[in-house]
C-alpha cells in the first residue's frame, strides 16, 4: 500500500493573520507613499522648468541671438502665438522662443499639466521672482553669450499646496530654479540650505 504525502497549505487562521499583517503594513506606509507622490510632482515640474531654461540659454548661444524662456498661462502652438502670448509670473506652462527678424520662432512649449496635476485645482504651484530687487514679467531673456540680457538674476519657485507646506514646516520638498546674471542655472531645495554641507541647498 502506497503512502500519500500529507497535503501542505495554509489554514484559514494563518491566511487571515497574513492578510491582517499586510493590511497593517500598508496602512502604516500609506502616508509616506502619499507624501512621496506629492513630492514627485514637485520634482517633475522642477525638472521640466530647469530643462526649459537650459534650452533657452542653449538656443541663444547656438544662434548668437536673443532667446526667451517664457512662463505663461497658455501653451502656444505656432510662431505667431509664441510672439503674442502673454507672459505670467504664476504661469504653470512655459515655452522657449528665439528672435527671428521682428518676431519670434517657437522652439518648444510644455504644459504644466504633464506630471504636475491638472484641472482647475492643479497640484503644482509656480511663481517667478527676481534675485534681489526688481520686477519680473515672466520672461527670462538670454543673449548670445548665455547671460541674461538685463544682467538680472531670476528665481522660479515650485510648491505643492495640496500636499502640504514646504519643508521644514511641512512635508513637501519645494524647489527653486535659479538663473544667475551670468547665465548659470541651478535647481535647488530651499529647505536644504539650512543644513551645513548639503549640496541640494540654494
Amino acid at each position: 500500500m502506497l503512502k500519500t504525502a500529507p497535503l501542505r497549505g495554509f489554514t484559514l487562521v494563518e491566511l487571515l493573520v497574513g492578510i491582517s499583517l499586510i493590511g497593517i503594513l500598508l496602512a502604516l506606509g500609506a502616508p509616506s507613499l502619499a507624501t512621496y507622490l506629492q513630492n514627485s510632482k514637485v520634482a517633475n515640474a522642477a525638472s521640466t522648468f530647469y530643462s526649459g531654461v537650459q534650452l533657452a540659454r542653449t538656443e541663444a548661444i547656438r544662434r548668437n541671438a536673443p532667446a526667451h524662456f517664457v512662463m505663461s498661462d497658455t501653451v502656444p502652438t505656432s510662431d505667431a502665438a509664441a510672439s503674442s502670448a502673454a507672459p505670467s509670473i504664476t504661469g504653470r506652462h512655459w515655452f522657449v522662443r528665439a528672435a527671428s527678424g521682428a518676431d519670434f520662432e517657437l522652439i518648444e512649449a510644455k504644459s504644466g499639466n504633464e506630471g504636475g496635476g491638472s484641472g482647475t485645482n492643479p497640484a503644482v504651484q509656480v511663481s517667478g521672482g527676481v534675485i534681489g530687487a526688481g520686477s519680473f514679467d515672466g520672461v527670462i531673456a538670454f543673449n548670445g553669450f548665455g547671460a541674461t540680457v538685463d544682467g538680472t538674476g531670476y528665481v522660479i519657485s515650485i510648491a505643492n499646496p495640496n500636499g502640504g507646506a514646504c519643508a521644514p514646516s511641512g512635508p513637501i520638498r519645494c524647489r527653486e530654479i535659479r538663473v544667475l546674471p551670468g547665465g548659470q542655472i541651478m535647481a535647488c531645495d530651499p529647505a536644504a540650505s539650512a543644513v551645513p554641507g548639503d549640496t541640494r541647498g540654494c
